[in-house]
């Protein structure tokens, strides 16, 4: 039975780990629709088993590690459903449905199952707006304190249900980042903390989040000594990636991990099939395997990176980074 020790002991060893890809848009492709305050997780009532035969492909497609589908299912994203009473039961059904995948898909190959909790939906009270980005959720403002224990929750269901380690998905500021870490390490599992980073026109600068002013070079510096075991850029543009990964590597010298998105312009309910996205398996392969000679070790995708994607990076991904020390 393969731990996420084991794991560990790969990425120590310079080893290229392949994370899954997209979640909600894959769905979306499979046909399920999406929901403005609970994005994918309204999939957990509706399509249990298309979540399941979802995490199947990514396992059959060459994943390492393959993601729950709970970005968007703390209680402040199911109330909005009339799910609040379910918040524990619909946490627990996305752990069993993706540990189902790995018994059913793997074939005995050693899968790890990442929890994913994020900040999304979330707005606290006396907050700046900001400038919102076009596919954010409605947002009822609730108390800070009350976020915090909303995440707390969360996380703490997704340990009891037995995922190998928890990921710190948070699209917005430095607070909210801050929180969800500070739920995620409460449980004592292995935690990677993500930053979704943004390069705007006209600014060199590399900043957190959707609109946040932080740079990312403070950020990281903020939280590398935080307990991390992997720090990875997320939800960003493949461009914004590049950019990122060379300031991440300056500032932190453990474990990295990218899993950017494929710049849709229809990351809502009203997804279209049609739609081309901005690159494809074979160019985001060669982009990887940039990403990897700069030392990257984790690679997957989110919105738009898809199952094909993932077959492609399994098939053509160097077994692991340069040698030579981090840093």
């Amino acid at each position: 039975m393969t731990t996420y020790a084991d794991v560990q002991r790969r990425l120590d060893r310079g080893a290229v780990v392949l994370l899954d890809g997209a979640v909600g848009t894959e769905l979306q492709e499979m046909g399920v629709p999406m929901d403005s305050t609970s994005w994918a997780a309204a999939a957990l009532v509706t399509h249990p088993y298309t979540v399941r035969q979802m995490h199947e492909k990514y396992v059959r497609a060459g994943a390492d590690i393959i993601t729950t589908n709970t970005y968007a299912s703390a209680r402040h994203n199911l109330e909005p459903l009339g799910q609040l009473a379910l918040t524990r039961e619909l946490n627990l059904r996305a752990v069993v449905l993706a540990q189902e995948a790995v018994a059913r898909a793997g074939r005995g190959r050693p899968v790890l199952v990442a929890g994913a909790v994020s900040n999304y939906g979330i707005t606290t009270e006396g907050e700046p707006r900001g400038a919102l980005h076009r596919y954010s959720p409605p947002r009822t403002a609730i108390t800070a304190e009350q976020a915090r224990v909303n995440l707390a929750e969360q996380a703490e269901i997704l340990a009891d249900a037995g995922v190998d380690l928890l990921l710190v998905e948070s699209t917005g500021g430095m607070a909210h980042r801050r929180w969800i870490l500070e739920a995620c390490r409460a449980t004592g599992l292995p935690v990677w903390l993500g930053f979704k980073c943004r390069q705007e026109a006209g600014d060199s600068t590399v900043r957190v989040g959707y609109s946040s002013a932080t740079p990312l070079a403070d950020g990281v510096r903020e939280l590398k000594g935080e307990g991390s075991a992997v720090i990875a850029l997320f939800h960003s543009s493949v461009d914004d990636t590049s950019a990122g990964l060379r300031i991440l590597r300056e500032a932190w010298s453990g474990p990295v991990a990218v899993y950017p998105e494929a710049s849709r312009e229809d990351y809502t309910a009203a997804h279209r099939d049609d739609t081309p996205n901005a690159i494809s398996p074979e160019e985001y392969l060669a982009q990887a395997r940039q990403w990897v000679a700069q030392g990257a070790q984790v690679i997957g995708g989110c919105c738009g990176i898809g199952v094909s994607y993932i077959r492609a990076l399994r098939e053509g991904l160097p077994a692991s980074i340069p040698s030579g020390p981090r840093g």
